[in-house]
């Protein structure tokens, strides 16, 4: 449990990345509109993985982080898809390949954790199946 709640991190830190994109595309838009939505998946592992022992069963369980990965893959794409199709303009200090590098290595470390532990939450679900 609690290397998921760390790992659940590399969303928050790739959440930065995300909102970037999202800074950038939409400046007219209050800040915390965006980062609301992006930090919805750090939030929900982190929720759910902050005690010894989480709050339901592994089914449960592994259905958020499955949501939580879907989640971050889909923000981060609606992000890469409307940067091509809108094309802002250059502005600020901090350059999108930072961003990029966010969103991609911290998303894709923290993913490949997140699949394991659905796989051993699918595995003994199967096992202990009644």
């Amino acid at each position: 449990m609690g290397a998921i709640n760390i790992t659940s991190w590399g969303f928050a830190i790739g959440a930065g990345g995300q909102m970037a994109f999202y800074w950038r595309l939409f400046p007219s838009v209050p800040q915390w509109i965006p980062a609301a939505l992006v930090f919805v998946p750090w939030l929900t592992v982190f929720t759910i993985s902050f005690c010894n022992r989480p709050p339901f069963g592994p089914g449960p369980f592994r259905r958020c982080l499955i949501f939580a990965m879907s989640w971050y893959a889909a923000m981060t794409l609606i992000a890469e898809t409307l940067y091509f199709a809108l094309a802002p303009a250059p502005s600020g200090h901090f350059p999108l390949a930072v961003a990029r590098v966010l969103m991609y290595a911290f998303g894709i470390f923290t993913s490949v954790v997140f699949f394991r532990a659905c796989k051993r939450l699918r595995r003994y679900e199967t096992e202990h199946a009644t």
